[in-house]
């Protein structure tokens, strides 16, 4: 067997390992630590991607400091979400006292609640979508982000950071501040004199019992944030998380109007929006000086391979 060979063996055998201890840790996770089984999960394809594993020092270094930063501008994000909605509990009536409100046009649209895809309503589909819903938003986008890291790719850590929560959140302010649409479950309840239950009761964030976020679902977030895993991961080689991170991605969308959350038109907003903000991640990072240390930086690893490559063949 060649040497070759004997190294795919035993990455597969790490593989297998890996993903057992995984599986392990799902079991043993406590149910109220639901988003750590989730992220558990959300690692079983990255380690059946072993092979593409790099681990080269300038690489990971730089992987490290770009990691950190996307930390900082989600976690600036969060804040930014959270300052919107308490804001809101003084200006109702939005930024300046002007509001469009879109409820009316969108209960006129025909099949626009998705009531249509509740028909196939299961127990078992309302807990996975539930599940998917609320944690495949926050999640997903950082289990790539671990990818990148151990794939040795920093220069999509920073297009994750541009094309996701950090930018996203910041061109969604206008539409927070001057649209307000419900959610659907809310507005059939109202209109229709139905009696749905809040779809995510209990995966609220703690200020949102005060400041509901019910009334911004154009456009979707949740798809928008979606929309951008899937085309970074369809940029992928490693098919366990190319095609892994596109199915789950997909059922996000799914479950934003399965749950009667979001709007059929919020989705087709939503899929739009994470487009835009994908490709205007790609125009920041063809910003001169952007473009000129990210192309050092891959100068800097191929440099590092041949010299390691120079040192075996010696």
């Amino acid at each position: 067997m060649s040497t070759q060979a004997k190294t795919l063996v035993k990455t597969k055998y790490v593989e297998l390992i890996c993903v057992a201890l995984l599986i392990l840790l799902i079991i043993m996770t406590p149910p109220e630590w639901e988003r750590m089984e989730f992220l558990f999960i959300l690692l079983i394809p990255i380690v059946l991607s072993a092979k593409h594993f790099c681990f080269e020092y300038d690489k990971l270094k730089k992987s490290i400091v770009y990691t950190g930063i996307f930390i900082l501008t989600s976690l600036f994000s969060y804040a930014l979400h959270i300052w919107q909605l308490t804001w809101e509990l003084t200006h109702p009536n939005g930024l300046f006292g002007w509001q469009i409100k879109i409820d009316p046009l969108l209960y006129a649209i025909p099949f626009n609640d998705g009531m249509w895809l509740r028909q196939f309503s299961t127990p078992v589909l309302n807990d996975l979508f539930v599940l998917i819903y609320a944690h495949g938003f926050v999640l997903c986008l950082f289990a790539l982000v671990i990818y990148f890291i151990l794939s040795g790719q920093p220069h999509k850590i920073v297009h994750a950071m541009f094309a996701g929560h950090f930018v996203q959140y910041l061109l969604i302010l206008p539409f927070h501040f001057w649209v307000d649409g419900h959610q659907v479950w809310l507005i059939q309840n109202q209109v229709a004199g139905t009696q749905f239950a809040d779809p995510i009761e209990g995966y609220r964030s703690e200020t949102e019992p005060i400041v509901p976020s019910l009334n911004h679902v154009f456009p979707s977030m949740h798809t928008s944030i979606a929309t951008v895993v899937i085309m970074m991961a369809l940029r992928e080689a490693a098919r366990p998380v190319k095609w892994f991170f596109v199915s789950l991605n997909a059922a996000i969308i799914i479950s934003t109007v399965y749950l009667g959350i979001h709007w059929v038109v919020d989705v087709l907003g939503g899929i739009i929006f994470g487009i835009f903000t994908f490709k205007l991640a790609e125009r920041i990072m063809n910003i001169t000086w952007i473009k000129n240390q990210l192309r050092l930086e891959k100068d800097r690893a191929v440099m590092t391979t041949e010299t390691h490559s120079n040192q075996l063949s010696q």
